[in-house]
This record gives C-alpha cells, sequence and structure tokens, in this order.
C-alpha cells in the first residue's frame, strides 16, 4: 500500500481509535501526527483503515482541530449503523467483504471513506457478529454468533454475581450490626447461595475448588486478602462454628446414619436371645470381666480366667454380632464401607449405630450377651496347650477399669498369675522378632468451650494385659480360618527397614527412632508372618463394633461352627478389602488431621515458651527434633558452624503457629 504524505490514516492504541495525517515516510515506518496532538512513528501494518482524503492546512494547530472533526464525524456515524440487523441481512450471502460494500449496505448511500472508517470502527467494537481481519471483513456464522453471546451473557451474570456477593461480603464484615444482619437474611437469594456454596466448596478442596479461582476474585474484590477470610466468612455467616472439621467434609465422611440403616439397628436391637434354638453353650455360671476405660461404652471383649486340671484357661470372650447381620442388607454395607470407628479428640464416629455398639450388642455388666469365645489353655511359661473356640452365651459379672486391673496384679490377685502369661506370651515373640516399642500414648481432651488439655500417658499393666489377651485371640482365629482353608483377610507385616533395637528395649527415643522404620503393614487373602507381632499368622476379630474387618472374620468362623461351611467367599473378601483399606486410610488421615489441628491448638497458648526436644535426625539440609512434650517431630534451622548429634537433648521454641492455617514454624530458644 502506497501511503503519501498528508494522507489520513486510522489505527488502534490499545482499545482506542486514533485519526492521524503521515507527516513522512522514516524506512519502514510513517511519521505520524495524531488528533492528540502526539507524534508518533508506525508501521504501516497497524493500520486499520487509509483513507484518500489528505489535509492541506499547513498550521499543525489546523491540522489537529481538521484530524478531531474526522474523528467525532466517525463516531457519530458509527452510531448509526445497526451491525445486527446488518447481519441477518448478509449472513446467507457471502463469507468475506470490503468495509466500502458492507458500508454502502448499512448507509444505504454512495460512501465516502468516513463512512468506511465508521463501519470498521463498528465491527471493531461489536466483536460478535464480523470480525475485520487485513482490511476485510468476516460475517461470523450463526454458531459462531450464538457461542459469542453465549459467553458474553455468562461473563456479564459472573460480573453481576461477582458485584452482589462483593456487596455481601461487605456487608457481613461490617461492623454495622445492622449490614450483618441483612446479609445473614439473604442466605436464600440465588447469587447469595451460590456464593456460600463455593465458599464452602473452596474451604473444604482449595484450589482443586472447581470455583476456586472466581472465589479468589470474590475475595480480592472485596478487600479480603487474609488466607482465613474464606473460612471465616462461613463462621460469620453462622454457617460454621470456630472449629469446624473440614476433613469430615473433605472425605466425604458420613457422621449420621441413613434411615435405612437405623431401622434394621432397631430391629436388631430388640432380638431375644434363645441359647438353645441358636446352638450356643450357656456360659453365663462363668466369671467374666470387661477391663476398658471409665468412659468406654461399646464393650465388645470380655475375659474370664481360671486353673482347669493344672492348666491356664485364659478365655476370651467377643460379642458376637456376626450372624446378626445379614449379608447384603443396608447395615452391613455401610459397616464394611465405613471400615472402622474414628476416633478424635472432640468426637467419636461410630462404624455401628449407637443403639448397638453402645446398647443391645455391647458387653454390659449383668446382661446376658451373645458371644465368640475362645478359651486358650497354658502351661506355666504361656506355651498353647490347646484351644478351643465355641459360640456362646455369658454374662459379665464385673465392669473394672485399667487401674483396677493394675490395682489387683499389684495385689497378687490370680490378676498377677494372668499377668505373668501374657509378660511370657510376649517374651516368646520378642523372642520371634516382635518390635512391641512402648511408647506413650498421645491423650488429647477437648471440652465443650474448646479448650485442650495434652498429656502422654504410659502404658500401663492394665492395657499390656488387655492387649496380649487380643493378640492371643487373633492368633487363634487366624489359626482357625488357616487350618479350616476358610476365605480369610490376613494382617502381616514385612521385617523393618533397619532393625536399631532389641524387642525389649524401654528407651523412649531409641523405640520412637525405631518406629519410623517399621514397614507399613498388609491386608491380603494368603496368611503370611506378622514381623511386628512376632507371629506366623495374624488377623483381627477382637474389635467387631469398631472395626469392618473384625465382623466379616468373625461371620467367617461363626458360620464355621453353625452352618460347617464359610460365609463369604473369597472373591467377596478381596471386594470387601478394598472397601475396608479405603475406610481405614481415610480415617487415618482424618485422625492424623485432626489431632494435628487440636495440638496446634494447645501450642497457640505456649508461642515463644521454651520447649525440650531431642534431635531425631540430622542432615546438611534439615534438621529434625522431637517435642517431647507431643511426641510431634518438628524442622529446625540449621545454626552454620553448629554440629549437632543423635538424642541431643535441646531446647526449643514456637516461632508461629496458627492450627486452621496447618502452620507450626520452630526455632532455638535462647
Amino acid at each position: 500500500m502506497k501511503i503519501s504524505t498528508s494522507q489520513v490514516v486510522e489505527f488502534l492504541e490499545g482499545q482506542r481509535f486514533i485519526c492521524a495525517q503521515c507527516i513522512a515516510k522514516k524506512g519502514a515506518r510513517y511519521h505520524l501526527l495524531t488528533h492528540l496532538g502526539r507524534e508518533i512513528n508506525l508501521a504501516s501494518s497497524r493500520f486499520i483503515h487509509v483513507s484518500t482524503r489528505q489535509l492541506s492546512a499547513r498550521a499543525r494547530d489546523i491540522r489537529i482541530k481538521k484530524l478531531n472533526e474526522i474523528y467525532a464525524r466517525r463516531e457519530a456515524l458509527k452510531e448509526k449503523i445497526n451491525i445486527p440487523e446488518l447481519w441477518e441481512l448478509v449472513q446467507d450471502e457471502q463469507a468475506l467483504w470490503t468495509p466500502e460494500k458492507l458500508a454502502e449496505l448499512a448507509f444505504e448511500q454512495t460512501v465516502e471513506p468516513d463512512h468506511e472508517a465508521a463501519f470498521i470502527r463498528a465491527v471493531i467494537d461489536d466483536h460478535t457478529y464480523f470480525k475485520f481481519r487485513e482490511g476485510m471483513i468476516k460475517v461470523q456464522s450463526p454458531e459462531a454468533v450464538k457461542r459469542i453471546l453465549d459467553q458474553r451473557a455468562r461473563e456479564a451474570e459472573r460480573f453481576a454475581r461477582l458485584i452482589r456477593g462483593s456487596q455481601w461480603l461487605e456487608d457481613l464484615w461490617s461492623d454495622n450490626q445492622l449490614k450483618k444482619e441483612k446479609a445473614i437474611k439473604e442466605f436464600d437469594d440465588p447469587d447469595i447461595s451460590f456464593w456460600i456454596s463455593n465458599i464452602k466448596d473452596f474451604c473444604i478442596n482449595g484450589d482443586e475448588s472447581e470455583q476456586a479461582v472466581l472465589v479468589r476474585e470474590l475475595f480480592r474484590q472485596a478487600g479480603l486478602s487474609s488466607p482465613t477470610a474464606p473460612f471465616n466468612t462461613l463462621i460469620k455467616a453462622k454457617i460454621w462454628d470456630e472449629e469446624e472439621n473440614l476433613e469430615l467434609l473433605r472425605y466425604e465422611i458420613d457422621t449420621e446414619f441413613s434411615k435405612g440403616v437405623i431401622q434394621q439397628a432397631e430391629a436388631l436391637a430388640k432380638f431375644p436371645i434363645d441359647t438353645k434354638k441358636e446352638g450356643r453353650e450357656d456360659l453365663t455360671g462363668l466369671h467374666t470381666f470387661t477391663i476398658d476405660g471409665p468412659e468406654s461404652l461399646d464393650l465388645d471383649d470380655a475375659l474370664s480366667f481360671r486353673e482347669v486340671n493344672n492348666e491356664w484357661e485364659i478365655g476370651i470372650h467377643i460379642t458376637d454380632i456376626g450372624l446378626q447381620i445379614e449379608h447384603d442388607t443396608p447395615l452391613f454395607k455401610d459397616s464394611i464401607q465405613r471400615g472402622t470407628t474414628i476416633y478424635l479428640p472432640d468426637r467419636k464416629i461410630s462404624m455401628l449405630p449407637e443403639i448397638l455398639s453402645q446398647g443391645a450388642w455391647s458387653l454390659e455388666m449383668g446382661t446376658d450377651r451373645r458371644t465368640l469365645s475362645f478359651f486358650i489353655y497354658l502351661d506355666q511359661k504361656g506355651n498353647i496347650l490347646s484351644q478351643r473356640i465355641v459360640r456362646s452365651v455369658i454374662n459379665i459379672k464385673e465392669r473394672l477399669t485399667y487401674e483396677d486391673a493394675e490395682a489387683r496384679i499389684v495385689e497378687g490377685h490370680p490378676f498377677y498369675n494372668l499377668f505373668e502369661l501374657c509378660v511370657s506370651r510376649q517374651t516368646r515373640r520378642i523372642e520371634d522378632g516382635a518390635l512391641p516399642l512402648p511408647i506413650p500414648e498421645l491423650v488429647i481432651q477437648v471440652d465443650e468451650a474448646g479448650e485442650v488439655e495434652v498429656e502422654l500417658s504410659q502404658p500401663g499393666p492394665g492395657r499390656f494385659l488387655i492387649a496380649e489377651c487380643m493378640i492371643l485371640a487373633n492368633l487363634v482365629a487366624a489359626q482357625f480360618l488357616k487350618n479350616n482353608a476358610i476365605p480369610a483377610l490376613y494382617r502381616s507385616q514385612p521385617p523393618p527397614r533397619d532393625r536399631i533395637i532389641s524387642g525389649d528395649e524401654t528407651d523412649l527415643l531409641a523405640n520412637f527412632r525405631q518406629r519410623r522404620l517399621i514397614s507399613k503393614g498388609n491386608l491380603g487373602t494368603e496368611p503370611d508372618i506378622h514381623h511386628g507381632l512376632g507371629l506366623d499368622v495374624y488377623t483381627t476379630i477382637t474389635s467387631p463394633l469398631r472395626r469392618g474387618l473384625d465382623l466379616l472374620m468373625q461371620q467367617q468362623i461363626t458360620y464355621m461352627l453353625a452352618e460347617g461351611k464359610p460365609l463369604h467367599a473369597k472373591e467377596d473378601l478381596i471386594k470387601f478389602a478394598i472397601y475396608l483399606q479405603q475406610g481405614l486410610n481415610t480415617a487415618a488421615a482424618v485422625r492424623q488431621a485432626r489431632t494435628r489441628y487440636w495440638l496446634l491448638k494447645h501450642m497457640e497458648k505456649r508461642k515463644d515458651e521454651p520447649l525440650d526436644a531431642w534431635i531425631l535426625e540430622t542432615g546438611r539440609n534439615r534438621l529434625l527434633a522431637v517435642l517431647s512434650d507431643y511426641l510431634l517431630t518438628v524442622e529446625l534451622p540449621i545454626i552454620p558452624g553448629q554440629r549437632y548429634s543423635w538424642d541431643q537433648q535441646v531446647k526449643v521454641r514456637i516461632k508461629k503457629v496458627n492450627a486452621r492455617e496447618n502452620i507450626l514454624k520452630m526455632d532455638w530458644s535462647h
């Protein structure tokens, strides 16, 4: 294109149309005087219209005035153009047009350069029905037009929602009580409910939330930049409370039971015991007792202990619920999908409805209960001489706490003999490679006001006794399943990645270090060694009220005893194992996250306070320590030139902690 000096051209600068006169050509670029009074150099490829009109005036201010008149005239002409109407007229004709031809149709007259330029402006401004490219105008297809209009409508709706949501946030966060109340009353407004739903999802899923970008933009518009602003918004809206458990929401854990499950549970709770009809051995005259925490309500195991024919008889009696929960019923499916009861510092989420787990099926004192009884006969050294498993009915004679059991052990009661047998059993397991690792239990208590108390509870003789008896029953159950070729799910564990202690080690630091080297356990249909327990075969059956695996294995054994065959095929157990593992993994993730949350809440009160710790791991780039009061692993900054050693006792302090944001930064105490 040849452009002479004095000729009028038009170009876009940003989103603005600029009229200009060519003053001179400098190489491949033109020197221009714009209607804004600026002089610039521009390549001809930037021009969207070149007029045949030339400006003859020499005075600069006159030329600028004339350029402004041209600009204004073109703007006025542009407003007269009905782009949608013209598109309707030409959409079925040719696809490409010159600006001149379409301008003639738009103005219905012979056009001048200003008409052409005005039409180009109209097309560019509209950018819906036509496209201007390389001096030609393309007619958009009906599909393209619809797509653009739909997109534009969505953008308009999005913008309106942002404005509406931003105003709602400002009202909710306002110090004006009337504005706050007004904001809370607007929950039913579709736009506000849209934002509430997406703010919830953002709090739960973070950047994985479908509307994460939009929610971030909303809070930017409202001037709320804190990372916790979305969560605090839902607190201000009285939708969540300050201690809302996001993990339960994130993993979609049902904290309530369905109507079908409740109805089945209520019916089962009324089901009477018929000892003779069910073929159960009447053990109601046997002295049976439970040992548990005083607050426990779901009691699924009891013990008996006596000397029979110069042998010690340990009876481990497990509430027998297996055949009560029929396969493929709502309660069965729900239990397997849940997989386990979830114990959190501030609540418990039961695997079974409490009408059963804390009522009809709990081994309460003074009531007849169906049980699966494991009788194990041992010599004075704890060697197993024989065992038998029977379906039974018992009546609990005593309910003891761990402290009660420990007092009786000290008094030299027959409990002492039981305790000594348990010690012998553990000693044999340690000889076979077991690693008991007696590490204190972290106990977190949260009261109704949200106050947190944390302590380390040392494992005492009472808990040890129960743990060993349950391991014994689980071993006998696994041997029964294996020896009778009953399809089963077995627990196993590979050897530790490294063994740095003997199994009878009592030093906390050494046990803690060894625990980090323990291999992950497995759940499978083939029996295998459980190296952590020092046993050739193992499963769990002693907590059917609280663990799905125990329920399944109890069903396999009780059905074999009652009907002479297993209830579940191997293929079914493989399918169930997938659900169980998912439930266990979810429960572990929720428990770990919630435990850490309450620990950090407790630590918020101890900021800058000197804390005891010991060095766990040293490296070039990081230094790990364990906080003595919490048994929590933390990272410490490395001080250049300072040397550290394993198990070195140190003093540290909390530099920054925020439970809601999961932030914990430690520093050295000076």
